[in-house]
């Protein structure tokens, strides 16, 4: 149905998570059927993606022809394939090349951002255990909930660490996972990154999973209309 219409469409490579990479055609940065035009003319239904639910996968059933994924990126407002809801295997690796390495939380922010001085993103942080030195390398300071994100090193509460450049200390409360980390507090709809008393904790780890999850039931255009923008899409695009 589609082929000859996207013949013509550049190639582009995603590297995902698990480093497999994939080369579909490049439909991002092109022109886009205007939004209340699609509308009027189509309806929708929700799928719910399962284990194995890639775009091209799930537009050969809907549709019998892969050609179509773009549709749902289209309906789904999506800009490129990485917002595409990520199986278990996926989400994992995803977690771990996002959030790899340790918070290490002070017991105030001015620990991390003091008066005179401040961690810096890239120095190199280090205590001493057992006369081993213990090294990280700083890849985020976070003052609001007072923590640096480090890279390498494994560090544990009451340890002392310096960075190399800044010549900053702190003693630290918790070493933990960055998954087990604060995305932020909340009480309904309200968020907050400082702690106020009737707020809950959001894990970074919990964060995602939801954010993820949110992607399973997508919006898809239903087969019987599929031709009529298919056919939208070619007159906007030779126009």
């Amino acid at each position: 149905m589609a082929t000859q219409l996207f013949k013509n469409f550049p190639d582009i490579q995603y590297t995902l998570d698990s480093g497999k990479v994939i080369t579909i055609k490049d439909f991002f940065r092109k022109s886009k059927i205007e939004q209340s035009a699609v509308n009027d003319i189509i309806d929708y239904e929700y799928v719910e993606l399962q284990e194995g639910d890639r775009p091209d996968v799930v537009a050969t059933k809907l549709y019998g022809d892969s050609d179509l994924h773009w549709t749902f990126f289209l309906v789904n407002n999506w800009n490129n394939y990485y917002e595409w809801w990520k199986n278990n295997s996926e989400f994992e690796q995803y977690l771990n090349r996002y959030y790899s390495g340790q918070y290490l939380t002070a017991h105030s922010k001015t620990d991390i951002v003091g008066a005179t001085n401040k961690f810096l993103l890239g120095e190199t942080v280090s205590c001493i255990r057992n006369n081993v030195k213990i090294e990280g390398v700083v890849n985020e300071v976070q003052p609001n909930f007072a923590r640096i994100g480090v890279e390498s090193g494994s560090f544990l509460g009451g340890e002392v660490v310096t960075g190399d450049v800044s010549g900053h200390s702190l003693t630290i409360k918790d070493g933990i996972k960055k998954l087990d980390g604060t995305a932020y507090y909340y009480n309904g709809n309200h968020k907050s990154n400082v702690f106020v008393n009737g707020m809950y904790e959001k894990t970074i780890y919990d964060h995602e999973w939801e954010l993820n999850e949110a992607k399973r039931n997508i919006k898809a255009i239903r087969p019987e209309y599929v031709r009529i923008v298919v056919r939208e899409f070619n007159r906007v695009m030779s126009a």
